[in-house]
Formats: structure tokens, C-alpha cells, sequence
């Protein structure tokens, strides 16, 4: 494969991983799902949620009383083929009301562990694992 090619399916999987801490901070929840494929798997901590509408439903379910912050970073990305990549990135979670004190201390370090795949949309989440491997208590 061409070096510029891998290039930019790093590119746009890192792109994929920061847009999802963004969009799910603000809770724009379509256009966060709009970022998984159709036939998707997110594992969370709550268990596994098959399919973007799954992942819909998971997101609007959740209380929208706190204020977060996702930050992505140590993002690698392994491109396997001009349609799938993999990849892993370290996140920090902060999420409280706006004047707790607590907001300064992250809730949840943990690691991301994704495949991609290209779409008739584009590049998209195949698969998220969410590792927590730090919580507050």
C-alpha cells in the first residue's frame, strides 16, 4: 500500500476517535452515531450494544445533568488494508457538575480499543471496546 494512503486512513481513524469524545461532550447524539457502522458492536462497561440504533438508544438514555470532557490521546493506529484499520488510545474522563471541585480529578482513565472499517459513508467504528482501567470512587 501506498505510504500516503496509510497515511490517510490514520488520519481519519484518529479524526474518528477525537470527534467521538467531542460530539459525545456535547451531546450530539446523532451525529455520534453517524460515526459507527451499521452493524457496529461498542462494549462498554454496561456490556456489549449491537447495531447503531442500540448505540443510539444507549446514548439518549444517559442523564444529561453532568458536564464531561473525553480526551483522547497516545492514539495508534494499524492499517490493515485500504478498508480496515485497528487502533487503541488512552482516554481521561471528566464529568461532574460545572462548580464540584471533584471536576479537577478524572473519574476514568482507561483505553480505547477500536476497528475501522470503510462504509459507503466513510470511515467508521466497527468495533469499540472501552477499557476502564483507573475509576474514582
Amino acid at each position: 500500500m501506498d505510504e500516503a494512503v496509510s497515511l490517510r486512513i490514520e488520519h481519519t481513524c484518529a479524526k474518528l476517535v477525537h470527534r467521538f469524545c467531542f460530539l459525545v461532550d456535547a451531546y450530539r447524539h446523532e451525529e455520534l452515531t453517524a460515526l459507527w457502522a451499521e452493524d457496529s458492536v461498542w462494549e462498554t462497561w454496561r456490556g456489549p450494544i449491537r447495531g447503531r440504533s442500540a448505540i443510539r438508544a444507549y446514548l439518549d438514555a444517559k442523564l444529561r445533568t453532568d458536564v464531561t470532557i473525553h480526551m483522547a490521546h497516545n492514539i495508534v493506529i494499524n492499517v490493515v488494508d485500504e478498508c480496515n484499520a485497528s487502533g487503541s488510545a488512552v482516554f481521561t474522563y471528566h464529568g461532574t457538575k460545572r462548580s464540584d471541585p471533584a471536576s479537577l480529578t478524572p473519574r476514568v482513565v482507561g483505553r480505547y480499543f477500536d476497528r475501522f472499517v470503510v462504509t459507503g459513508d466513510g470511515w467508521r467504528f466497527a468495533h469499540r471496546r472501552t477499557e476502564m482501567t483507573f475509576t474514582a470512587s
